[in-house]
């Protein structure tokens, strides 16, 4: 995928549906990082949007185009999700932001293989697991100079294990960070939707590896870091290793 293009502001997009998913996505995303960067890319008659987190992850959310349109764009959550909000299935697209705010490796369109099958449950169970532990482990550090880099330590431990079919943990944090998980965060006010327990569908493509949950999906390299938000550390929230839940 080609690096995105500095575009003004003022496109609109023809959606099939409204464009609350998008929504949520950004005011997750702008919840956690003000400043927090979207890459939207319309192609083949599909909207993507991609956002960063600090789990060395990307979280995307699609919807179909009613006309098709060809657009690789990095705008601003927060303008995103305001301008989402209102949008109906017309989204306006926000005023670029300059293309080096977006330096990101970009996952492949195609050639993805279906890798095994989850459920909702299992992945609230393994990120509540986690930040347990983690809250256990972060405790024990003793206070000092070196104190915030083995916290990190553990965190990044945490996140970097297997999950399932050589899928890294670190999928699921971020999907629970991004409210992709149904029910599990349903006392969140951002974006908190019931959904069920539905099937979580684990692909691979390479080095990628990808979560399909039923409300969006979580993106990483299996064989290198992606070096997302670099400044993000864990326990962002307090409650948790970079706050999985």
């Amino acid at each position: 995928m080609p690096p995105p293009a500095a575009v003004p502001g003022g496109t609109v997009l023809a959606l099939v549906g409204p464009a609350d998913d998008f929504a949520v996505l950004a005011e997750r995303a702008a919840r956690h990082d003000a400043t927090c960067p979207v890459r939207l890319v319309a192609a083949d008659g599909v909207l993507a949007a991609f956002v960063p987190t600090p789990f060395d992850c990307l979280g995307m959310r699609a919807a179909r185009l009613r006309i098709s349109a060809g657009l690789d764009v990095v705008v601003e959550a927060v303008g995103l999700a305001a301008l989402a909000r209102v949008a109906g299935a017309d989204l306006q697209v926000p005023l670029a932001l300059p293309a080096l705010r977006w330096t990101l490796p970009s996952p492949p369109r195609t050639g993805w293989s279906v890798a095994g099958t989850l459920t909702v449950a299992d992945l609230a169970a393994r990120v509540a697991a986690d930040t347990e532990e983690f809250r256990h482990r972060a405790a024990a550090v003793p206070p000092g100079r070196n104190a915030s880099a083995a916290v990190a330590a553990i965190a990044g431990e945490l996140w970097a294990r297997p999950l399932a079919a050589d899928h890294a943990a670190r999928l699921a944090h971020a999907a629970s960070y991004l409210g992709f998980l149904p029910d599990h965060d349903a006392a969140d006010p951002v974006g908190a939707r019931p959904g069920g327990d539905g099937p979580v569908t684990l692909r691979t493509a390479g080095p990628w590896r990808r979560l399909d949950t039923p409300l969006g999906v979580t993106l990483a390299r299996a064989s290198s870091s992606l070096g997302l938000l670099a400044g993000a550390g864990p326990g962002d929230s307090g409650e948790g290793p970079g706050r999985p839940a």
